[in-house]
């Protein structure tokens, strides 16, 4: 039986200035976009578009917002961090589904956030596919490609590019889908990226 995917999207706060860093800052996880996709029919059966209240650091998530085009109004009707834990257990079973991103960092906002919550992180590091970094290898380039760019140079359409976290998970899904059509396949990626002893421990602190 095919393993499912689970194509996920965060937006988070950022602290981009040489100075002025609050304490122990972390990325706090404003905004959750993702798509359950069937493993066999490669069809969306499910979907997650919210809010996430942040907690620790009030500023930065106020810079965020505005970057993001969140509202005061959208952060009313926000899910609190454990909730959204809740709602990605019900979608993603461990060692079945696969934990879909364009990059790495999603997955080391989403453990930062577990450990700063004292909570388990429900993702398992081994069911991770970076399609930045499959993307990559399969160019042969030695950086990664921007969203925007791969799905020009996959012929991709858009309706125009945002900062929403599920505009992001279904651009991340439509490139999954040209992928997984042109022949790429998730467990080789993964059976290399073993081989080359490049799965290393995700560092949450910081």
């Amino acid at each position: 039986m095919a393993k499912d995917f689970f194509v996920v999207d965060f937006e988070f706060t950022h602290y981009k200035k040489h100075v002025g860093k609050p304490r122990a800052f972390f990325p706090e996880i404003i905004e959750i976009g993702a798509v359950k996709v069937d493993g066999e029919t490669l069809e969306i059966v499910d979907d997650i578009e919210n809010f996430v209240k942040p907690h620790f650091f009030p500023k930065q998530a106020a810079e965020g917002m505005d970057f993001s085009m969140i509202t005061e109004e959208d952060m009313e009707e926000a899910i609190e961090f454990k909730g959204m834990l809740s709602i990605i257990e019900v979608l993603y079973t461990p060692g079945n589904t696969y934990f879909v991103t364009w990059g790495d960092a999603d997955f080391r906002v989403i453990a930062q956030g577990c450990k700063r919550h004292s909570v388990i992180n429900p993702i398992l590091p081994e069911d991770c596919l970076d399609l930045a970094r499959a993307y990559k290898i399969i160019k042969g380039d030695k950086n990664a490609t921007g969203l925007k760019k791969a799905m020009e140079e996959l012929s991709i359409e858009t309706d125009g590019f945002s900062h929403t976290a599920y505009d992001d998970a279904i651009y991340t899904y439509e490139i999954l889908l040209k992928l997984l059509d042109n022949g790429w396949n998730p467990e080789d990626y993964i059976n290399q990226i073993h081989m080359n002893n490049d799965i290393k421990q995700v560092n949450i602190d910081g």
